[in-house]
């Protein structure tokens, strides 16, 4: 008896009845695979790929705000090992060599031909279900062997799923921990930096840590600068210039705003770390 789960699939173009033509073109149920979900552009697509498992993206690759090798770029970053297929209306050398190198497993030009679709669909059946009889037979292995317990009905997928986002947050932790230093760090350059749609990060972050990633980066930068202020007074009192130094150390141009989110942040103004003035100045 075959016991393969469904393959779950995300449509990505901007063109909403194409959308529609597609879910309609072809019988999905008996391919083995639901359309799970469907997206306009990149961006929304990688927000859906962060909430749930997906098997196949089948994308256009010309659409507004991320294009679909951008997209498929900022996937392969999430180490999503989704099948794909790229469907275009412009029959373009380059686009077809982009989407080989990103691993592509079919390249289909507009107006798309309900055989060529389901041929395509019926190779992508046979390589997941022989991937997941692999994974149940190396995970059976492993039960036997005591290396991992006895998995829930779907745990596999679902860990699978998280093993991706923890390991996008671990990049930006380790971003941020190089950079905190730096006055331009913002949500938008570690989104470009790897290579991931700032608004997919924000959520994600979000989701992962329990903090946004200002509140992160704030809570790191002061952390960093009681440190140092801890290490001015074990070596004398510190002045108003050597506050604002250590200001500009940790990302903060102006160091009365960096004195505002201090004393917000532990209650009290970075000069009274030192028992010196009383004067909330710095």
């Amino acid at each position: 008896m075959n016991t393969a789960p469904v393959a779950r699939v995300l449509i990505v173009d901007d063109e909403y009845y194409f959308r529609q033509l597609l879910i309609r073109l072809v019988d999905w149920e008996a391919a083995g695979f639901e359309v799970a979900a469907e997206a306009e552009d990149g961006s929304a697509a990688l927000l859906i790929i962060g909430e749930q498992p997906i098997d196949l993206i089948i994308t256009d690759i010309e659409m507004p705000n991320m294009n679909g090798l951008d997209f498929i770029q900022a996937v392969r970053k999430l180490n999503s090992a989704a099948k794909l297929i790229f469907i275009t209306s412009y029959d373009n050398f380059s686009y077809a060599q982009q989407a080989i190198s990103l691993g592509a497993d079919h390249y289909l030009l507009k107006p798309v031909d309900e055989d060529a679709v389901e041929q395509a669909l019926r190779t992508i059946r046979a390589q997941l279900t022989e991937k997941w009889e692999a994974e149940r037979y190396i995970t059976r292995l492993r039960i036997k062997a005591g290396d991992v317990p006895e998995p829930q009905a779907g745990g596999a997928r679902v860990q699978k799923r998280q093993s991706s986002g923890t390991a996008l947050i671990g990049k930006t932790l380790a971003y941020v921990t190089e950079h905190y230093a730096e006055d331009t760090l913002s949500l938008q350059n570690t989104a470009s930096a790897l290579f991931v749609n700032p608004s997919y990060l924000s959520h994600a972050f979000k989701k992962e840590t329990g903090d946004s990633f200002v509140e992160y980066v704030t809570n790191v930068r002061l952390g960093e600068a009681m440190k140092l202020l801890r290490q001015e007074t074990a070596e004398g009192e510190a002045s108003a210039p050597k506050i604002a130094t250590i200001a500009r150390q940790v990302g903060y141009k102006d160091p009365f705003y960096f004195s505002k989110c201090f004393k917000k942040r532990y209650g009290m103004t970075p000069n009274k770390i030192h028992g010196g003035s009383s004067s909330d100045t710095y």
